[in-house]
């Protein structure tokens, strides 16, 4: 077998693993899933699981990361005056595109683990950034920014499909997070 070979089955095996436990975690919470369960969905070898992950943590923190980084990248313009509230537009879109996945992430058994990752993230990105005129603290502001945005994801994410666009809920969220966190003056 090539390298190459080689590379397009760990691609695969890598996906379906990442495919299993997405799918388990619609079922059950992430702390009833084992490797075992998530191989055996997967249709991959126990042993192959390890070569990819150290442990099925490690598997939803690189989903996690992988997901929550394009999130949180996209809600970072909404502070632009020239753009206004055109990162929840992203954001909300990009959900709505990957409705499944980001239902199993936040509404299934990995939403805990979601929402710290999330929060962790932002405030990462949030310490490298010139704090927008607020009369929050930088960390109080970030804290309550990213749960408005969570929690009002999530709920969406929870009403039947088409109750509200996506273009809606970017509305709501920009009037929810400037209201909340910006200084008025």
């Amino acid at each position: 077998m090539t390298s190459r070979q080689k590379d397009a089955r760990a691609l695969r095996s890598g996906e379906a693993l990442r495919d299993a436990l997405l799918h388990l975690l619609n079922a059950k919470p992430f702390e009833q899933i084992t490797v075992r369960d998530i191989c055996a969905n997967a249709g991959v070898h126990y042993a192959t699981f390890f070569r990819h992950h150290a442990s099925k943590e490690a598997l939803l923190d690189h989903i996690a990361a992988e997901q929550i980084t394009t999130l949180v990248d996209l809600t970072l313009p909404f502070h632009e005056p020239t753009i206004e509230g055109r990162g929840f537009d992203i954001l909300c879109t990009y959900v709505d595109e990957n409705r499944t996945l980001w239902s199993t992430l936040l509404n299934g058994g990995a939403g805990g683990a979601m929402r710290e990752a999330w929060l962790r993230r932002a405030r990462q990105v949030a310490a490298t950034r010139t704090p927008v005129a607020s009369w929050l603290p930088t960390e109080l502001g970030t804290i309550c920014s990213v749960t408005l945005i969570i929690e009002t994801v999530s709920w969406w994410l929870a009403q039947k499909p088409n109750t509200y666009s996506a273009q809606e809920i970017a509305v709501i969220l920009h009037r929810m997070v400037t209201a909340s966190t910006l200084s008025p003056d």
